[in-house]
């Protein structure tokens, strides 16, 4: 009897060795993963630093060389006059374009309104503000138009 339970034993004893094994070389593999992503934060680091010494020289380049200031210089200018020219305004709070669309155009969402480019914001502003309550305006449409009731639809005669 004593002979048949040693193997089985052993057999046992073997399963949680192999197990054993199994969990440390599943935390080994975990260790050697996070040292494998430090080391390429480092890397990622070095290679960062390196890039920004190679944009200082650059800069430094850029200050000493008239001509290159010089094509910076018209380069900025052009930018800037085509900044004035279609930046969109908010008719009614001034302000600039957020990127919101409507109907694929401009709009302000705090206002509710379509932005007009800059240089139209003074003709904008000498309009007089008309605004109907819509009931008023089907009364108003039908004094004028007697044809029309209140709903905007023709009568059948």
């Amino acid at each position: 009897c004593l002979e048949h339970e040693i193997p089985s034993q052993v057999q046992r004893v073997n399963t949680r060795k192999k197990k054993m094994s199994k969990g440390k070389a599943k935390w080994q593999r975990d260790l050697e993963d996070i040292d494998r992503r430090v080391e390429e934060a480092k890397r990622k680091a070095d290679r960062l630093r390196r890039s920004k010494h190679k944009a200082n020289r650059v800069r430094r380049d850029y200050v000493f060389d008239p001509r290159l200031r010089e094509i910076s210089r018209k380069y900025q200018g052009l930018l800037e006059k085509s900044e004035s020219a279609s930046r969109l305004v908010c008719p009614k709070c001034e302000e600039g374009d957020r990127g919101n669309r409507m109907n694929k155009s401009p709009w302000c969402m705090k206002c509710n309104t379509a932005l007009i480019p800059k240089d139209e914001l003074e003709k904008c502003k000498n309009l007089p503000e008309i605004k109907f309550a819509r009931n008023a305006l089907k009364k108003e449409l039908h004094r004028l138009n007697p044809g029309l009731d209140p709903d905007n639809k023709e009568e059948a005669t």
